[in-house]
């Protein structure tokens, strides 16, 4: 499985100079779990992600209010990416190795397409488990009524 078939393909940018709250509203608006950080100068320059664990965890250290706290504050400057033609093993091993639940997506000129988050592989991956769970049951009934295939003789 490939991360072009299950990434979300919708990037939600936000300036890096807007207040925690702001960023809130806009993941709750846009249900997505991160926003794309920009320098809100000319050509929005990719400063960093922010995620809504993020926000959780810098107010719940701080103390301070959402209104007063920027996303530069909890922002990870650096995105981990993921060409969206790589292996979904690769988007996992890379996850792990770099401690985060979210990648950004890039295309071929690199431009940030998408996000793939850890729900997504989750859902791809129980997907998958479906199909391999209805694949046995459907052998167990056939077994169950006799109708076992003879054993092909190549």
């Amino acid at each position: 499985m490939k991360v072009i078939d299950i990434y979300t393909p919708a990037v939600v940018h936000i300036p890096m100079s807007c207040n925690l709250r702001d960023a809130s509203i806009q993941m709750r608006d846009q249900h997505v779990g991160a926003l794309i950080a920009t320098s809100g100068e000319p050509g929005n320059c990719i400063a960093g992600i922010v995620t809504d664990r993020d926000i959780v965890l810098q107010a719940g250290v701080s103390g301070a209010s959402l209104n007063d706290m920027l996303v530069a504050d909890a922002m990870t400057p650096h995105v981990v990416a993921i060409a969206a033609d790589a292996d979904l093993t690769d988007a996992m091993q890379t996850m792990s190795s770099h401690g985060v639940r979210r990648l950004a997506v890039t295309n071929a000129e690199q431009d940030i397409v998408g996000v793939l988050s850890l729900d997504d592989v989750i859902e791809a991956i129980g997907r998958d488990l479906v199909l391999l769970s209805s694949i046995i049951r459907c052998d167990q009934n056939r077994e169950s009524l006799g109708c076992v295939q003879a054993p092909l003789h190549i």
